[in-house]
């Protein structure tokens, strides 16, 4: 049985997931082989510069993405089955992932069987619509989605990741804020499911192949966050197209508009986001059906509707990717 893991890592939360799914897969008779996702140019961790940080939203959201060293596993090597590991900047998989997505060694997607693994804050539904339709393009199979998330509540981590991510503190403080990433407890749930998908990978070889996940605990979606977050995308879209109109990364002007997007997105989760939370629950009965459709096409391949709420795994996207239903 071989395995093929892919991962990129910035902030070591994915390559600590990487860690625990290879440790838990591990078995007589399994080859694994792993692969870190190198980009030309490397992206900053902790990012320190605030504006530099906010400047990769367009080519998150748009493209394009940016090239990578050519990894070490052989792109014709036949896999049982590849593990394919992702962070979510901005609503997006990171760009290392997608420019790995891009590049000629995504031809060893074609054809074979894939599990992703999404790593986040908490908002990672736009993330896997747009992964999974890449994958789609390439000829992949999605078998399974895992959705690994940060500790603590969805408001604390308002403030954590980018404190993490900006300046590398990791930390509890204030007595009110939980210390920032992954916590343990999500890392042991990852390693229960990983050791689960060891025992069950005799499934792929079955016909057809069966779900590896399914009845895990995989994927919760969370209703509350789901109209919130698909407005959160089309806002993020309109602001990459600006932006890019204002020339490339690092460009004045370009940081001009990411000022400008920073005060619109304090002014959007201080003020508007806790409006539109408040609305969604007052009108949700009128959707309830159409949002009910979505949390379960969201959960799949992996969701189980016996889990907590409606688990399932998928954003508010069109079968292209490009734009939300």
């Amino acid at each position: 049985m071989r395995i093929l893991l892919v991962y990129y890592s910035q902030s070591g939360d994915a390559a600590r997931i990487a860690d625990t799914l290879v440790d838990s897969l591990q078995a007589p008779g399994i080859e694994i082989e792993r692969e870190c996702v190198r980009p030309m140019q490397p992206y900053p961790f902790p990012w320190r510069n605030v504006f530099r940080f906010f400047d990769v939203l367009p080519e998150c959201q748009l493209g394009p993405p940016p090239a990578i060293h050519e990894p070490k596993f052989a792109s014709d090597r036949d896999y049982d089955l590849i593990v394919l590991v992702y962070q979510v900047w901005f609503l997006a998989p990171s760009l290392p992932i997608q420019g790995f997505l891009a590049s000629p060694a995504a031809r060893v997607l074609t054809g074979h069987k894939v599990m992703t693994v999404s790593v986040s804050r908490n908002m990672w539904q736009s993330a896997s619509e747009t992964m999974k339709s890449r994958l789609r393009q390439l000829g992949a199979v999605h078998m399974d989605n895992l959705v690994v998330t940060h500790q603590g509540p969805p408001w604390a981590t308002f403030v954590t990741a980018p404190r993490l991510l900006l300046f590398g503190k990791r930390n509890a403080f204030w007595k009110v804020f939980p210390p920032a990433g992954l916590g343990e407890a999500e890392l042991q749930r990852v390693r229960r499911i990983g050791a689960a998908v060891r025992e069950r990978l005799d499934r792929l070889r079955r016909t057809p192949p069966q779900s590896l996940l399914c009845g895990l605990g995989a994927v919760e979606v969370n209703r509350r966050y789901l109209i919130p977050e698909l407005i959160g995308w089309y806002l993020f879209r309109g602001w990459a197209h600006a932006l890019q109109r204002l020339g490339r990364i690092g460009r004045l002007p370009r940081y001009v508009g990411v000022g400008l997007f920073m005060l619109f997105l304090v002014t959007l989760v201080g003020m508007v986001m806790p409006i539109i939370v408040v609305v969604s629950a007052l009108f949700y009965p009128l959707g309830r059906m159409a949002t009910r459709a979505y949390a379960e096409r969201l959960a799949e391949p992996s969701g189980s509707r016996k889990d907590k709420g409606e688990r399932r795994n998928e954003p508010w996207r069109s079968p292209d990717g490009n734009a939300p239903h």
